[in-house]
């Protein structure tokens, strides 16, 4: 008799069992394993080389005449009177690799390149450290749709999976950087006017925590304080080097000018003097 019960209970106990079979869980693909700078370079060769006209030189040599007109205008006076927009560089792959190390990149950080042309500082970045998400921010139309084609080709070839590469066409004093962690400047040649701006606006990243520039610093501000200056190789001083700015975030409150903070705050209650 119990021997006749227990066999009535086996499909009863497996079918309990399946009820609290745990619920399956999505596999995540995990991002392909870091690379040395010197591997990443030999990819990013290849694709723009299999790219018409995506060569620094190439960018140098010839900018359509309405771009020109609009990458100038972002620099105020100073770009319509020395036309600089032709002028285009990028720092070597070995000094690309020092200042993401000395920035510290992790997965966690979003990096933007503002001004960043075709996108290999961006593309380098994710190759090489564990960062999962970077944006660029470019004006001229040519640049960013060289970038567009690369980040295709990268794709393709599976070397951005799980990985985010956002190439904007916008004005980089009006596009959204809030989410911002770290941000590089190829500066050398951008107007303080121009920097100004830049300045003030990077001030409502709240969780921005360092800036790198090259050869030209931020103008006087509250917002941002110089950490360190290095001097290192760059495409246009391969013997020589540029200097490299590193700033960090001071504790100034975002959203007001310079000339703003000098001048009491309306809202504010006037200091009582004793």
């Amino acid at each position: 008799m119990l021997k006749h019960r227990s066999f009535r209970l086996v499909p009863l106990l497996a079918l309990a069992a399946l009820a609290c079979k745990p619920p399956s869980v999505p596999v995540t693909v995990p991002a392909p394993p870091v690379m040395s700078w010197r591997v990443a370079t030999a990819h990013l060769e290849d694709i723009f080389e299999a790219i018409p006209n995506s060569s620094i030189d190439a960018f140098r040599m010839e900018t359509p005449d309405e771009e020109r007109l609009r990458v100038n205008a972002s620099h105020g006076e100073a770009g319509v009177q020395e036309d600089k927009a032709h002028i285009y560089g990028e720092p070597a792959p070995a000094t690309t690799d020092l200042m993401l190390r000395r920035l510290g990149v992790g997965a966690d950080d979003v990096l933007y390149d503002l001004g960043s042309g075709r996108g290999y500082f961006l593309m380098q970045a994710l190759l090489t450290t564990p960062l999962r998400k970077a944006v660029g921010v470019e004006l001229a139309t040519s640049r960013v749709a060289i970038g567009l084609t690369a980040r295709q080709m990268m794709s393709d070839q599976g070397l951005l999976q799980g990985k985010l590469l956002d190439l904007r066409e916008q004005d980089m004093t009006q596009s959204d950087c809030g989410d911002a962690t770290l941000v590089y400047m190829d500066s050398v040649f951008f107007s303080d006017q121009l920097l100004d701006t830049v300045a003030e606006h990077l001030s409502h990243a709240r969780h921005l925590r360092g800036i790198v520039m090259i050869m030209k610093g931020l103008p006087p501000n509250p917002w941002f304080e110089v950490a360190g200056r290095e001097r290192w190789k760059m495409s246009w001083s391969p013997k020589f080097g540029s200097e490299v700015i590193f700033y960090r975030r001071t504790a100034a409150p975002a959203g007001r000018t310079p000339e703003a903070l000098r001048t009491p705050d309306p809202a504010q209650p006037a200091p009582t003097v004793e």
